[in-house]
């Protein structure tokens, strides 16, 4: 509306100018203001940049740490867990006393004194340049559980491709076939995604979506399920509409999942079944 007015006085102007026989130029309009998105900074690169970037503090001494390990594993290891992750006692990643520290200037006069109330003993028979090397592998370990860039994926490609095959017979041939829908699928994945990908299947394809029947008071929707709780069940139907269910005893729901096989080997997988489906599916070329 705004922009008419403007326009509708320019035109009274441009009237008047040509009754009077002078020529008058049409005020420019300005060009409207564009909000503009700030551009999200890149993640630094560089490796003390980065460490800045995520917060982590200063540098452990990666020596010290490999020296603090055992010490750390036969006095702390029982009860705060071999990485420091927690276990009978809290995890140490978060603890105040070793994020405010940096290199053991005030965890190795802690550690002396222990917190014998909680039942956290004193270290006092372990002397100062041990236990400032504990305290570098705790700094390490929030190093590497912090900084996920720093992680490096070993091989995976362990396990025994015959043993795989059989399980692949045993488990998945009745719904998949590696002359079918399998056909080379090793020289499609790497490795690490491949193995993600027969556990657990992208949902995004159409025909391995959950869908849902719901008949309820007003009548039947089928389609793909998009929410469902203890309150409320939402279906997209075929047209792409949404349909919202309030849950009570007269509603009732129908699930069907094409991939509730996959879900409920995931809890039965052993660490070398993984390995071995894995090395027998990487051969399929």
């Amino acid at each position: 509306m705004v922009s008419s007015m403007k326009i509708g006085v320019a035109a009274g102007w441009l009237v008047v100018a040509v009754s009077m026989g002078q020529q008058v130029q049409q005020p420019q309009q300005p060009a409207p203001a564009q909000a503009t998105t700030p551009a999200r900074p890149a993640a630094p690169r560089d490796p003390d940049q980065l460490r800045s970037f995520l917060g982590l503090g200063t540098k452990p001494d990666a020596e010290a740490a490999k020296r603090g390990a055992p010490i750390y594993g036969s006095n702390c290891a029982f009860c705060h867990g071999p990485t420091a992750r927690g276990a009978e006692g809290p995890s140490l990643l978060t603890s105040d006393v070793v994020l405010g520290d940096d290199h053991g200037e005030k965890l190795v006069p802690f550690l002396h004194e222990g917190r014998p109330s909680k039942g956290m003993p004193s270290f006092v028979q372990i002397d100062d340049s041990q236990l400032k090397d504990v305290t570098e592998f705790l700094h390490l370990q929030i190093e590497n559980y912090a900084n996920r860039g720093a992680y490096k994926v070993a091989n995976i490609l362990v396990g025994d491709p015959a043993k795989g095959k059989t399980m692949f017979d045993a488990r998945c041939a009745k719904c998949h076939s590696t002359s079918g829908d399998l056909a080379h699928v090793g020289s499609k994945f790497k490795p690490l995604d491949l193995q993600r990908y027969w556990i657990a299947p992208d949902r995004r394809t159409p025909t391995r979506a959950v869908t849902a029947t719901v008949t309820g008071p007003d009548g039947v929707v089928t389609g793909t399920l998009t929410k469902l709780d203890d309150f409320q069940v939402a279906v997209q139907d075929a047209s792409g509409a949404m349909h919202f269910v309030a849950r009570g005893p007269a509603v009732k729901v129908e699930l069907k999942d094409p991939l509730a096989f996959h879900m409920q080997m995931i809890p039965t997988l052993q660490d070398d079944d993984i390995h071995n489906m894995t090395a027998y599916l990487e051969n399929q070329k």
